[in-house]
């Protein structure tokens, strides 16, 4: 029996508040949190078509997912989860499909989070991971960087430390996903789509900032908040952002700003979704539409 699509968006957004977002707002131990979002994530189906093999690369757990025995591009993809949730289990599903909608190898990794290491372990963490793939040989040119939520915060200032340092290890392209870019919460739609976000609570995002950032730094700084950095020589971008989000303000400001700095910026806004819908993508259809822009997008960088 089909369901009706309206029907069954309706039900889902309602379970994902009461069994996620709810109790997200009362502040739980990261121990308490961390578990509950494994278990969430163990009902999104794992495509069967593609390899998985675990690794560890500059000391961080990670794992490689591969479609096909050769690939000519590598996605580099750090997971979201407000810095102090989420892991290879969590994101290992999603993963799976992107890799097998793009047909490039997947490789993430599991960075360590917080309260148990505040910034900038995680950063420095992937920046030595980075690093240590070039050393093993890929090149830049051949590695898309790309994360949600948190992970598009961490992917960007990535970006931003590797034009700083040396614009020649700059990837391809940027994939920024739901991206928590501004940390010191001044978005108008964490007002206005407060309500409407089935997934992802102010509170949430509180936490995570308390949980991250030392008291002594400004939350402001780029490197915390990189959609105060400066975007310029940036490469071509692509932000994928839901209709109900909270973040949608983020995504929006990047948009701006990276335009106007003459960042090649593709921006794709989905009706009707909310935080982190691209997981969803077995179940409705603005979700399978965000991995078609995925592959697009990676298709015509792979080709430039």
């Amino acid at each position: 029996m089909k369901i009706n699509p309206a029907l069954k968006q309706y039900f889902t957004e309602s379970i994902l508040k009461s069994s996620f977002k709810f109790p997200s707002r009362f502040n739980l131990p990261p121990a308490t949190a961390r578990f509950g979002i494994e278990q969430l994530s163990r009902f999104i189906p794992q495509r069967k078509d593609v390899q998985i093999r675990s690794l560890r690369v500059a000391g961080i757990r990670a794992e490689e997912i591969k479609p096909q025995a050769h690939s000519t591009q590598l996605i580099f993809h750090i997971h979201g989860g407000a810095f102090f949730v989420g892991s290879l289990k969590t994101h290992r599903a999603f993963l799976s499909e992107v890799a097998a909608r793009t047909q490039m190898q997947v490789f993430h990794l599991d960075y360590p989070l917080a309260p148990e290491n505040k910034f900038p372990e995680a950063g420095d963490a992937i920046y030595d991971v980075y690093q240590q793939l070039l050393d093993q040989g890929i090149l830049p040119k051949d590695i898309i960087i790309s994360g949600d939520s948190c992970g598009a915060n961490l992917a960007l200032a990535l970006a931003l430390r590797l034009k700083e340092e040396d614009p020649k290890q700059l990837p391809s392209a940027l994939i920024l996903m739901c991206p928590f870019l501004d940390l010191t919460l001044t978005g108008e739609s964490l007002r206005y789509n407060q309500n409407l976000d089935a997934l992802l609570s102010i509170e949430a995002l509180e936490a995570g900032i308390d949980f991250y950032v030392p008291k002594h730094l400004d939350p402001s700084l780029p490197p915390l908040s990189p959609i105060f950095g400066d975007l310029e020589g940036l490469p071509p971008t692509l932000v994928q952002i839901g209709s109900k989000e909270i973040l949608l303000s983020d995504a929006q400001r990047f948009e701006q700003k990276a335009t106007e700095a003459g960042v090649k910026v593709t921006y794709k806004l989905y009706t009707g979704m909310w935080h982190n819908f691209q997981m969803f993508s077995p179940w409705f259809d603005e979700a399978k539409k965000s991995l078609a822009d995925i592959a697009e997008f990676a298709h015509r960088i792979d080709r430039s």
